[in-house]
């Protein structure tokens, strides 16, 4: 009886243990996690003239090359249709062609002058929305979050910087500040099988950026010479990304 009064308790607890593990088995195994890693083509919206370079007195219009790039994210999905996604995309390149000029009102077009080139890397959070059941097959997803972009490594060509010292300016030195902004996703992820846990992913993002361009350069037409300070302030830079990769959930 002794023996009744001490086993049953510790059965029960046990009981109750295994059955928590089973239940915390069965919430990872819903899918609730996913890691994706794949390419991201990003190119910056032409249809903006990106990158333009303005005031009341001078305009200048730039064309951004697209570049190729890998990205990496994780989405936790604690809630049926609800899910948050973390995402970095790789550094990407881009040559800075000057395509068009304008001087109190009149423009000149210019046939792809190069003016230098830039880095870029991405990382997004995202609140996303998948509007059908975990069992389906095919899972479309929209998503709407923040986007902080790093710009680095601006540098100029060497023809441009030929030029600038031709004009008797030296010691020219540039960067471009980072930026915080909004950015939206559309994109679905589809199951090798009903109880394959691997996927293949598409989508398409939408970055909103704007980047401040700041430089400095030594100007030897004075005497003696003199250092001189600039700013261009709400460079819109805003690429389209497409992503396209594998992932894993559990």
């Amino acid at each position: 009886m002794k023996k009744t009064r001490v086993l049953t308790p510790l059965a029960i607890a046990f009981a109750a243990m295994v059955s928590a593990q089973q239940a915390s088995a069965d919430w990872l195994s819903d899918g609730d996690f996913i890691v994706r890693v794949g390419a991201s083509w990003v190119d910056p919206d032409d249809s903006r003239d990106d990158l333009r370079f303005s005031d009341d007195f001078i305009h200048e219009d730039f064309d951004i090359d697209a570049d190729t790039t890998w990205n990496i994210s994780g989405a936790w999905l604690p809630v049926e249709h609800w899910g948050v996604e973390l995402m970095y995309i790789g550094s990407t390149n881009h040559d800075m062609d000057l395509k068009r000029i304008g001087y109190a009102g009149d423009y000149y077009d210019i046939d792809k002058y190069t003016v230098g080139d830039f880095d870029a890397s991405y990382s997004n959070a995202y609140l996303n929305w998948y509007p059908l059941s975990r069992d389906c097959m095919g899972q479309p997803y929209i998503g709407i979050g923040l986007n902080y972009t790093d710009f680095n490594d601006v540098s100029l060509s060497n023809d441009f910087r030929d030029d600038l010292n031709d004009l008797g300016l030296t010691n020219f030195d540039n960067r471009m500040t980072h930026s915080w902004g909004f950015t939206g996703q559309f994109g679905v992820d589809f199951k090798f099988g009903h109880e394959s846990a691997f996927l293949v992913n598409a989508a398409v993002l939408y970055i909103d950026a704007d980047t401040d361009y700041r430089f400095s350069y030594t100007d030897n037409n004075f005497q003696p010479s003199e250092r001189f300070v600039g700013e261009v302030t709400d460079i819109d830079y805003s690429p389209w990304v497409f992503n396209l990769g594998v992932g894993y959930s559990f």
